[in-house]
């Protein structure tokens, strides 16, 4: 589909349909079209309401939408259908995934070349790229991003090989400071977490200069009480 620009769409115009899925992002990923757009609206409760979309034309307004650089800056997320219409605080939202078959660039920030999921049962060692076949202007990371709603999702990065320490550190300073991040999911289509509900990053291999500065402790486990 032709990227078209950006602009300002009214959400009650989203016309899709919403039933409540258990809080298990290992559920299995429901398969699209690319007339198809199923959304996955993770919260802080641990809650995951799911809504569809199953028109060409309303899919991409709806992408149109999710990709504005200040997503969870409106003071609320709408959806409607000819059934009911649903209003979700932004604030509350930790991530939402957005599955289709429909192929657009993401919107990355600047110094990022890709961001796509990986497997939670993938290893960092399996996940990061060889050093031999990394280029010497770019990098890879994973990053394991945990949300205050007990969401977890890995994504293997692509950035642009910072040339001094203090750039290389503002790699984690991005996690809590940019508007949005957004990631290809691994099943096909988009995801959007926002970064104030962020509980947790943890990055592989760990960032040079920050390992130096910060207290010295080995991640064993996290345990939610």
């Amino acid at each position: 589909m032709k990227d078209q620009p950006l602009t300002k769409i009214n959400p009650w115009l989203i016309a899709i349909e919403s039933e409540q899925l258990t809080n298990q992002l290992t559920a299995e990923n429901p398969v699209a079209t690319n007339l198809d757009l199923t959304l996955d609206i993770c919260t802080e409760d641990g809650s995951r309401t799911r809504f569809y979309q199953n028109d060409e034309a309303g899919t991409g307004r709806t992408l149109q939408y999710l990709f504005m650089p200040r997503l969870f800056n409106q003071p609320l997320l709408t959806l409607a259908s000819e059934h009911s219409v649903s209003a979700i605080p932004s604030r509350t939202i930790d991530l939402i995934l957005a599955y289709t078959e429909s192929q657009r660039p993401l919107p990355l920030p600047p110094g990022w070349l890709d961001a796509v999921e990986v497997s939670g049962e993938a290893l960092p060692e399996n996940t990061i790229a060889d050093e031999s076949s990394t280029s010497a202007d770019k990098e890879m990371s994973l990053a394991e991003i945990h949300t205050v709603g007990d969401w977890m999702i890995r994504l293997k990065l692509e950035i642009r090989k910072k040339a001094t320490i203090q750039e290389q550190r503002q790699l984690l300073v991005h996690f809590t400071e940019l508007p949005v991040i957004p990631f290809r999911l691994e099943a096909g289509g988009f995801g959007f977490i926002n970064p104030s509900q962020i509980s947790r990053v943890t990055v592989y291999p760990p960032i040079r200069g920050v390992t130096e500065a910060a207290l010295q402790a080995d991640l064993l486990q996290s345990i939610r009480s």
